[in-house]
């Protein structure tokens, strides 16, 4: 089954003809034309964005870029207001293939996370984006004691933390300075 990414939020209405202020989550806002858009429950959604030219210059905090659009169909004040906090999706496999060491955040979510000895020692449960910097939120398994580190914990997505990384194979590489590592007790072993 193909993951579905969250690629758009319709924010609010804006004017009387229909036309809808939408927050988008990707890089290219003019792949909102191109792609197909759906929602929760799987309806259809046609877009043509409106101010292109206003585009560079509209962002919320986090970077992501805010626009007007017009969803074919939608004609009129109340139909946008009907619409407002929809979140809009779009399948994975739409997405441009990625180079080395370049990874979409659905695909890194629930990765394996093992050690250097290659023991499952959590799941990556989360990715944590503020704009160039990124966490990695991780829940460990019960049986993976570190001392200084919680159940459920943060750490920046850098080659220091996570040498290797590979979404073909599932897992993710975890480094960490003076981690304990010889008390894991595993079957959990991961095939490199």
């Amino acid at each position: 089954m193909d993951k579905k990414i969250l690629i758009a939020k319709l924010l609010s209405a804006h004017g009387i003809k229909g036309e809808i202020k939408i927050l988008y989550f990707g890089d290219e806002i003019k792949n909102l034309e191109k792609y197909p858009l759906f929602d929760s429950q799987n309806q259809t959604y046609k877009i043509k964005i409106i101010n292109k030219n206003k585009v560079a210059n509209s962002s919320n905090q986090t970077g992501d870029k805010i626009c007007i659009v017009k969803i074919e169909g939608v004609n009129d004040r109340n139909q946008a207001e009907i619409l407002r906090g929809k979140e809009l999706y779009v399948l994975r496999e739409y997405f441009a293939k990625t180079k080395k060491n370049e990874f979409y955040i659905s695909d890194l979510i629930g990765l394996d996370v093992v050690n250097n000895l290659h023991q499952k020692i959590g799941k990556i449960i989360n990715v944590l984006n503020y704009n160039h910097n990124c966490l990695i939120e991780i829940e460990f398994l019960d049986n993976f004691v570190a001392k200084g580190l919680q159940k459920i914990d943060n750490f920046p997505f850098k080659n220091q933390f996570f040498p290797i990384i590979d979404v073909e194979k599932g897992f993710a590489v975890f480094e960490i300075d003076d981690l304990e590592i010889s008390e894991i007790k595993s079957n959990d072993d991961i095939e490199l």
